[in-house]
Formats: structure tokens, C-alpha cells, sequence
């Protein structure tokens, strides 16, 4: 090899040591992009996802979404441009916002869900007490079919409720109770409604109650009716000599007014005949004196009024008879017993006893 050749090839060889040399560095002084706090971004929004706070903490978790995501757009950005020239710098920011915001979002997520799951379980409680007066006062009334259905469908709104709230949905058990809440009270309201209006006529109750005690007191039997405690109670010389469970009229809550109207009547009446065998169908009876005089005069000013149609009759047939014992309120307007219970009776009174009917003997407030 010449002496010029071998010139030629170190100059050439040092050319490319040198930009060798420059590539090297270039590449060290390249920006990096932040991969260590797109990681921590991450962590943190696994930590938030796992905390519910899609759920919980819906914004601050979607803001901090968005700026992971924005990161990412802003990183591919970069990687288009040349090496040299790349900026990481918003990369970087946008990606320690994210990691913030997942963290406020995932902290603000687990206070709700303490918050929630208190309020949840004390709203379930309430509600529960809230259906349990429903079926110890309300659910034995004659209630709109309206009424009842509201007041199902709440119970299964609670249940949905309890449901959520055992798998940790506490959002959803919380929509839950919202809506059964509002159905429950709602059926509990119109209940009472109906139930305070009746007992207006609690006065006279107590008035015909006290006088079927006097009557009884010169060794008189006297039937006494209680219809809310569906009771038929026996008094003489002042005291219940016997008691048996009575199933009314299927609209028995109130006063009845005419025929076909499914009420029993509530007032002083007394027996008029003693039935059995084939002269009636419910293997004894004791047939009263309605429609009395009382009966008559409120039945005319109704129909004087206009509260009641001008083609009704006021009806009769009211009895104490037999076939009871079904567990429902199921008569036309009259009381029925056991067969049992049916024959004791029939032995017990004569024609003539009196049978006191009220609403209650018992004031609302104890009732409640």
C-alpha cells in the first residue's frame, strides 16, 4: 500500500471514529421520554379502578383518564419527530397529573363508599321498620288494590337493596332504597290516611263500647264486636265471659251505607232469630235487626245528599253465622266464626241479646 493510500484510509477512519463518536453522543443526549411516571400513572389508575371510583368518584377518575391518555398522544408525537428534537416535557406533566388525580379520585371514592355503605345499611334498617308497622297495622285493613301493589313493589325494592348491599354495590343498593323508599312511604301514608279518617268515629266507639258493659251488668249476655281486633266478645255482669276470632265484610273499614257495599255495619243492634239446619247455609246463624232506625234515617240523607246513587237499596241479611275460620275477611257485610266457636255462641244468647258493633275499642294511639 502507498504512502498516499494509507493517508487516505486514516483520514477516513478517523472521519468515522468521529461521527461515531457524535452519534454516541447525539443518542446520550437525546431526551428520554418519562417511562418511570407513566408507570406510577398507571399504578394509580388500577389503584383508583380497583377502589370504584369509575363508579364513586366518576369525574375527578375520568379527568384523570383523560390525562393519561392525553400523555400518550403527546409521547407518539414525539416519537414522530426527529430524536434530537423530541420534548418530553408535556409527556411528563400530563402523566404526573394523571397520577393526582387517580390518587384524589380513588381516596374521594373510598370515602363515598364508607359513606354510602353507612347510609345504605341505615336506610335499609329504616325501611325495614317502615314495612314491619305496615304488616302489624296496615296489612289487615281493606286497602285499595292500589295501596297494595305500591307497597309490594317497595318491599322488593328493599329486597334488590339488601341484595346489592351484601355484594358491595352500594351505589346501586342506595338507588334501591331511594326508590323503595318513596313506594313504602307512600303506601304507609295513604294507609294511614284511610286508617285516621275511620277513627274519627272513636268517640262513639268508646260511647257504644261502654254502653254494651252497662247493658251486661244486670246478668244480661251482650255481644260485642271489635272489628279492627276482629273479636266477637261475650260480656256479662260487666266481664268477658268468652272471645272468639271474627272474619268480617270484605270492605269492612267503615260504616256500611247500602247493599252490596261489602261493609259491616257499626252500631247497637240485637238478634232477631236464632238459624240452623236448613234455614240457612252457614250451619248456624243469628240474624240482626239491620238496617235500624239509625241506619234508615243516615241511608235517606245520603240518598238526600247525593252521596249516595239514586237507585240504591240499603240492604239487609246481616248475621253472625258459621263457615269462619278461612283466615281472610271474606262476608258480604256479615260476622263470621268457626263452626266450633259458632255453636258455643248459639248457645250462649238468646233472641233479643244485643250486639254492639264497633271500629275499635282501642284509640289510635295505642294502636300505633
Amino acid at each position: 500500500m502507498g504512502k498516499k493510500r494509507r493517508k487516505q484510509y486514516w483520514w477516513i477512519l478517523g472521519v468515522l471514529i468521529v461521527l461515531l463518536a457524535a452519534g454516541g453522543v447525539a443518542i446520550l443526549l437525546a431526551p428520554e421520554p418519562p417511562r418511570h411516571e407513566l408507570r406510577l400513572a398507571r399504578e394509580a389508575l388500577n389503584t383508583a379502578q380497583k377502589a370504584q371510583a369509575e363508579v364513586y368518584a366518576p369525574s375527578v377518575y375520568n379527568e384523570a383518564r383523560q390525562l393519561y391518555d392525553s400523555a400518550m398522544v403527546n409521547w407518539s408525537r414525539q416519537n414522530e419527530r426527529f430524536f434530537l428534537n423530541r420534548d418530553f416535557s408535556q409527556v411528563q406533566q400530563f402523566a404526573m397529573l394523571s397520577s393526582e388525580k387517580a390518587a384524589d379520585a380513588a381516596a374521594h371514592s373510598v370515602h363515598q363508599v364508607k359513606n354510602t355503605n353507612s347510609q345504605v345499611k341505615n336506610s335499609i334498617a329504616e325501611l325495614g321498620k317502615q314495612v314491619l308497622h305496615y304488616e302489624r297495622v296496615y296489612k289487615k285493613l281493606p286497602l285499595s288494590r292500589s295501596v297494595i301493589n305500591e307497597h309490594n313493589k317497595g318491599k322488593m325494592k328493599l329486597a334488590e337493596a339488601k341484595i346489592a348491599d351484601e355484594s358491595g354495590r352500594y351505589k346501586e343498593a342506595k338507588t334501591h332504597c331511594q326508590q323503595a323508599e318513596k313506594l313504602i312511604k307512600s303506601s304507609n301514608e295513604r294507609a294511614e290516611s284511610l286508617l285516621k279518617a275511620w277513627f274519627a268515629h272513636y268517640p262513639q266507639w268508646k260511647k257504644d263500647g261502654a254502653e254494651a258493659i252497662r247493658l251486661s251488668k244486670g246478668g244480661k249476655k251482650v255481644i260485642l264486636v271489635d272489628k279492627l281486633a276482629h273479636q266477637c266478645v261475650v260480656y256479662q255482669n260487666g266481664k268477658a265471659i268468652r272471645q272468639f276470632e271474627a272474619e268480617l265484610g270484605i270492605n269492612w273499614m267503615g260504616d256500611k251505607r247500602r247493599k252490596g257495599d261489602k261493609a259491616t255495619p257499626e252500631g247497637i243492634y240485637r238478634v232477631t232469630q236464632k238459624k240452623e239446619g236448613a234455614r240457612t247455609k252457614f250451619h248456624r246463624a243469628l240474624l240482626l235487626d239491620y238496617p235500624n232506625d239509625n241506619d234508615k234515617r243516615r241511608f235517606a240523607a245520603g240518598k238526600k245528599n247525593g252521596s249516595l246513587p239514586a237507585g240504591a237499596a240499603i240492604g239487609g241479611l246481616i248475621e253472625i253465622h258459621g263457615h269462619g275460620g278461612k283466615g281472610v275477611d271474606w262476608t258480604d257485610g256479615c260476622i263470621a266464626l268457626t263452626n266450633e266457636n259458632m255453636d258455643a255462641l248459639f248457645r250462649l244468647v238468646a233472641v233479643g241479646t244485643p250486639v254492639i258493633i264497633v271500629g275499635s275499642l282501642k284509640p289510635l294511639s295505642e294502636i300505633y
